[in-house]
């Protein structure tokens, strides 16, 4: 008669527990090294891009040839987006993030006054029809429209999301009760 299989397996099972493991093999990524750092990086390089753009719009607009509107708010979103380029730098570089923290506050009213400024700004060279900004650079002007009317459709999407999710709520509490 052939010897059991099971008697085999408990034998090899019994040598492994009494040799010592190396687990050197199996050896896991510290926690310090992470990729959430580069996701946070990766996303402030897009920051820093879209930012640039804005710049260079403005920059367009400031020629001696061009008689676009230039109010305060041209200013305000310059400074703005300087400001942004530095702070994402600092934080990709994981520079200051101390201050930046501390600033949170007077950086989101700034945030709220230049959102306020880009979108009426953008909207009034559009409506009076800027040649420097519609004729003269018109991939650009389309792009300062999306990104004018962005957040209003990300809102717009969360707070279907949110419905959505009352609905569902509802309804499963509907069919929890029945």
């Amino acid at each position: 008669m052939a010897p059991s299989s099971r008697r085999s397996s408990k034998t090899s099972s019994r040598r492994s527990l009494s040799k010592p493991v190396d687990n050197t093999q199996y050896a896991t990524i510290p926690a310090s090294s992470t990729s959430k750092p580069v996701d946070t990086c990766s996303s402030l390089v897009v920051a820093i891009i879209i930012q640039g753009a804005i710049l260079y719009y403005l920059y367009n607009l400031e020629g001696a040839d061009c008689n676009c509107i230039r109010d305060w708010r041209h200013n305000f979103i310059k400074g703005m987006s300087i400001i942004n380029i530095l702070s994402s730098l600092l934080l990709c570089l994981q520079v200051g993030t101390k201050i930046i923290k501390q600033l949170t506050v007077i950086i989101g009213i700034a945030s709220l006054i230049n959102f306020y400024a880009f979108f009426t700004y953008v909207g009034d060279l559009n409506e009076t029809k800027c040649i420097c900004a519609v004729n003269k650079q018109p991939t650009l002007n389309k792009m300062m429209n999306i990104l004018r009317w962005l957040p209003f459709f990300a809102l717009g999407m969360a707070i279907l999301l949110l419905i959505l999710l009352i609905i569902m709520g509802v309804s499963v509490m509907k069919s929890i009760k029945s």
